[in-house]
């Protein structure tokens, strides 16, 4: 044999033991299917936002996790500013996670297929989602009839009352067994004024998204309809935006812009604390603020009707190598186990059923005292209208609102610009 053909047979050899590696899934797998991980070791990359803090608590998650992966290894990943330009950088330069923690804009990343959907390793891995989920909350990551995330944390908006205000207005404490109509009578009768000034409003909403988009669905309405056309141009819609414009400027139960900006431009939580409105409806992390006040007499509700949950998830990106190592280490880190340093550390809402109704969640104390945690697993929860194009559909709003919530154009015009703004959006 020559030495030219000795050395074409090792060349061959070589390319052919490299030619594995262009499958997109881990080739340490132990199975066709990827239920099982071999003993070579897996690193991976998980990328999340948040505090140092955050990022001390996934890590002593990943710890539990890793008990049933010893073999998986996660670096985390803090990214400070903006989030998603980083993350999106990482991939175009071809240096993905392979773990991501994503939010509201999920769907931007499953239309441009950054990210996979896990309905298959779902079933592979023998992951019950109705056991581990509820079913309002299994669906906010479900875009195009798949499942692009495992539900990290799913906290309810719910409502924040003074008792101690309430109780000398006489006023029934809220439930949620409230309507709108309730709502408004009560925020009414808990307004106090001395003179021309209001010194204590009844409720606060804001202009937020989650507050006036609640009260669409409340009202029967939606952002689009069974064909994904926009509906903002209905009664619903406008019925809510009317409700909330009056309360500051008909009813004077809401502080109206000018006010706020007179305070400092302040927002709706410290001004619970200072005990200058009597409710409002915001979400989890309220509860860890108002803990380290003293002094205000606080409980919590569900909210009157439907409201929505403010939510991350883990998705696993497309580019990486390990997606079966990249599902058991999220499906680990959903377990009950895994989300009780979520809870211990009093972060934010589980999101899973075992959690959410676990005695150390329930039970838990803040500020040395035991509130109604149940009010998170008794909210209903309307389906967001979450989309592709979710950011830029918020901008076309937002431009549009901003004016109207500070009482400067008219309902009618409001709304017919948002409407012609998102049909040419979703054309």
């Amino acid at each position: 044999m020559t030495m030219l053909m000795v050395f074409m047979l090792l060349i061959g050899s070589v390319l052919s033991g490299c030619g594995g590696n262009s499958s997109n899934t881990e080739n340490d797998s132990s199975s066709s299917t990827g239920n099982a991980v071999s003993d070579k070791k897996v690193e991976l990359t998980l990328t999340m936002w948040g505090s140092e803090e955050d990022k001390k608590v996934m890590e002593q998650r990943l710890e539990i996790a890793n008990k049933t992966n010893p073999n998986i290894k996660v670096n985390v990943l803090l990214v400070a500013g903006d989030y998603d330009q980083k993350v999106q950088t990482m991939i175009a330069g071809g240096t993905p996670p392979d773990i991501m923690m994503i939010a509201e804009n999920y769907q931007v990343y499953a239309s441009k297929n950054q990210i996979i959907p896990l309905d298959d390793l779902i079933a592979s891995n023998n992951v019950d989602m109705k056991e581990r989920y509820s079913d309002d909350i299994a669906s906010i990551m479900n875009y195009d009839g798949k499942q692009y995330g495992m539900l990290d944390r799913a906290g309810a908006m719910v409502v924040f009352y003074n008792k101690d205000l309430f109780d000398k207005a006489g006023v029934a404490y809220p439930s949620g067994e409230w309507t709108q109509k309730d709502m408004l009578d009560a925020a009414q009768k808990l307004t106090v004024k001395e003179g021309d000034k209001t010194v204590q409003w009844g409720y606060y909403p804001g202009s937020w998204w989650p507050q006036w988009m609640q009260l669409v669905y409340q009202n029967g309405g939606s952002l689009f309809d069974d064909s994904n056309k926009p509906t903002f141009d209905t009664q619903e819609v406008r019925d809510a935006l009317q409700l909330l414009n009056d309360m500051s400027f008909k009813y004077g139960t809401s502080p109206t812009p000018v006010e706020i900006a007179d305070m400092g431009n302040i927002g709706a939580d410290p001004l619970f604390a200072q005990g200058k409105i009597a409710m409002e409806t915001t979400g989890f992390w309220n509860i860890g603020s108002l803990s380290k006040v003293e002094g205000i007499n606080w409980e919590i509700a569900p909210v009157w009707g439907e409201t929505n949950a403010f939510f991350n998830g883990l998705t696993i990106t497309m580019d990486s190598k390990h997606q079966d190592a990249a599902f058991k280490v999220i499906a680990a880190l959903t377990t009950l186990d895994a989300q009780m340093p979520i809870i211990k550390s009093g972060q934010d809402a589980p999101a899973t059923k075992a959690a959410l109704s676990s005695d150390a969640f329930v039970n838990a104390e803040y500020g040395g005292k035991k509130i109604n945690m149940n009010a998170f697993s008794d909210s209903k929860l309307y389906k967001q209208p979450l989309n592709p194009k979710w950011n830029e559909m918020m901008k076309v709003i937002d431009d549009k609102l901003g004016p109207y919530f500070s009482n400067k154009v008219a309902l009618d015009d409001t709304v017919k610009q948002i409407q012609q703004g998102l049909e040419k959006l979703y054309k």
